[in-house]
């Protein structure tokens, strides 16, 4: 970086006012704010990425950096040149403080508004299309802020009547730009054109579903849920009526590639089918236990409450393998879904008992152990075995309802006054939910938490 004086440096004159002259004049002053950004922006989201700090502490750091960046690029011709430190101060400041802001302003908010870009890994496409678009789209809205300065003597004007200039060459960070947006917008128009979104993001964070749902026992990453037919199996659901508020009986058959009823499961936590009925906004949680016939359909009663969109879900062991298929049911009427709750540490599981969760903090791709204790009025209680062990965990993922492999890391109930503890491995960042049922006084109770993941 070379600095120029007033008196050595060819062309310079007084800085024009109106027309496309000060255009250009605000292009040039932008381009060289949008180095020093740039780089603190991405140094930002690299080291916050890196670190998997969350998505706030990221964006805090990638401004901190912007800003520093930014005014160093300024200020270091000016202190080569001769100036005083606290002369060079006030003048970085007055020259890039608006600009760098309104660039940090849209860039950011761009990056959030990108679906997935915020917790895409640094090793994806996703992850630098997004900073390049939006770092160019943020520069493109700061031009006018800049010529608006500058026509009022201000923002660039002030380091302009200094005589010294320096920085990377316009030209360069122009075609720079220009390279960085055409990527960018490559990179989303592939992302929006996707006809598989669900598959593109399991492949961002590093895991394919086949992979997940081939697992077994041995891979504490299990995803699975995620379609009707897997592993030569399919759930078919009989398609009765069912009416908000009514009992109903569900009733199903696993059939094979022959389209054959699947006969022999093994036992699973105490029982040889699991059959999980949760609505898409992750309420309305009920885990039921059906019988099988001998032909082969599993056949339960239900109290659907509400109206609206669920997700079924049939856990079971066939052949030695863990296999969870799911399909969709449609109640009709109005839904009224509703947001997922903020996460919590204690939630209520009802006729006095409360659980909470010891607040861990858990990391994508990184085994997480999950521990719970249960008391009532204020003290501990004695939990009863419930399905083999301390309690039954069920985590889903939320938008796609992802059906998470949970174990839980001791047989049995825990002594009185020990938690339950389980573990399990989340595939990506984002929120999930966590249904807990424990037994206690003879009835089976269940507490529901929001847990969030960070990179």
């Amino acid at each position: 970086m070379q600095a120029t004086s007033h008196e050595t440096h060819h062309g310079h004159h007084e800085l024009p006012v109106r027309g496309r002259e000060l255009t250009g004049v605000a292009v040039s002053a932008t381009l060289h704010c949008l180095v020093g950004c740039a780089i603190g922006e991405i140094a930002g989201m690299v080291i916050g990425t890196a670190l998997g700090l969350t998505n706030a502490a990221t964006l805090i750091l990638a401004i901190v950096l912007a800003f520093l960046f930014g005014y160093s690029l300024t200020s270091l011709p000016l202190l080569r040149a001769g100036l005083a430190i606290g002369a060079v101060i006030p003048i970085a400041l007055a020259s890039d403080t608006l600009s760098i802001a309104t660039m940090e302003l849209v860039d950011n908010a761009i990056v959030l508004l990108i679906p997935g870009a915020m917790d895409a890994g640094l090793d994806t496409l996703l992850f630098w299309g997004s900073l390049a678009f939006a770092l160019v789209v943020a520069g493109a809205v700061a031009v006018p802020v800049n010529r608006r300065l500058i026509a009022r003597g201000k923002g660039h004007a002030v380091v302009h009547e200094t005589g010294i200039h320096g920085g990377p060459p316009v030209r360069m960070v122009g075609a720079l730009a220009v390279a960085a947006f055409v990527f960018g917008t490559a990179v989303l128009l592939g992302e929006a054109r996707s006809s598989d979104p669900v598959a593109m993001k399991m492949q961002r964070h590093g895991a394919a579903v086949e992979e997940a749902t081939h697992g077994g026992d041995a891979a504490a990453s299990d995803v699975r849920g995620l379609a009707t037919t897997h592993g030569g199996m399919t759930l078919e659901l009989a398609r009765r009526p069912v009416r908000p508020g009514a009992s109903a009986t569900f009733a199903f058959r696993i059939l094979d590639r022959d389209g054959q009823p699947v006969r022999n499961f093994e036992v699973e936590h105490e029982r040889r089918m699991h059959l999980i009925v949760v609505r898409r906004d992750l309420t309305r949680f009920q885990h039921l236990h059906p019988e099988m016939a001998p032909d082969g359909t599993w056949s339960v009663p239900v109290t659907v409450a509400e109206p609206g969109s669920y997700r079924v879900f049939a856990d079971f062991v066939h052949d030695g393998r863990r296999e969870t298929l799911a399909t969709d049911l449609n109640v009709d009427g109005d839904a009224g879904y509703r947001p997922l709750p903020p996460a919590k540490t204690v939630a209520d599981a009802g006729a006095g008992y409360a659980v909470t969760k010891r607040n861990v903090v858990s990391k994508q791709a990184r085994e997480s152990r999950l521990v719970f204790e249960v008391s009532r009025g204020g003290k501990a209680v004695r939990l009863a075995p419930y399905l083999g062990a301390g309690g039954h965990l069920v985590v889903l993922r939320e938008g796609d309802l992802a059906f998470l492999h949970v174990h839980p890391t001791a047989d049995g109930a825990p002594a009185p006054g020990e938690p339950i503890e389980f573990a399990t491995r989340f595939p990506s960042a984002g929120k999930y939910r966590l249904f807990l049922q424990f037994k206690a006084g003879g009835d089976v109770h269940t507490a529901a938490f929001t847990h969030e993941v960070t990179r």
